[in-house]
């Protein structure tokens, strides 16, 4: 059974190189044809587009902006500019911050501070232990244009200018 395998594959290898047996299709190069050209039109002449509508996935994001803003900082980098704020949430064990950007306008350019917050009861508790910390890295092409960074939370909102 051992030398078979190899006599197997070097007759193979043999027969594919054949001008006999190259147009066959006993070559296991010729199993699938040559390319077509496709009409990328359905059967009433329009045009099909390569996502459709129920492939798109829309997703809705479930977090909610946060109770305040409190500070708000934006340091330069060499490529752009890092936004670092901090807030407050209404309870504790808010989690998976982030700032989103909402819009822009006039050279403004607003972030929503948006955490999620865990179902139940929560406690209130101290400030301390409610603030949380996010940041976000823009580049340099995400501010051509802007001249003021605005923050804002549910009941505030903080600004910074150049």
């Amino acid at each position: 059974m051992r030398p078979a395998l190899p006599l197997l594959l070097c007759i193979s290898i043999a027969a594919t190189g054949c001008s006999q047996i190259s147009q066959s299709r006993l070559n296991p190069l010729n199993w699938f044809g040559a390319s077509q050209p496709a009409a990328n039109v359905d059967a009433a002449g329009n045009r099909r587009p390569l996502v459709t509508s129920n492939m798109v996935t829309q997703v809705v994001d479930g977090r909610i902006a946060i109770d305040s803003v409190d500070a708000l900082e934006v340091n330069r980098t060499a490529d752009g500019a890092i936004v670092r704020a901090t807030g407050t949430a209404a309870t504790q064990g808010a989690f998976n911050a982030q700032l989103v950007p909402i819009s822009r306008d006039g050279g403004t350019l607003t972030l929503v501070f948006r955490v999620e917050v865990p179902q139940g009861f929560q406690p209130q508790g101290p400030t301390r232990t409610r603030q949380v910390t996010v940041a976000r890295v823009l580049s340099a092409n995400d501010l051509i244009g802007v001249r003021t960074i605005r923050v804002q939370g549910a009941r505030n909102a903080r600004a910074s200018r150049r």
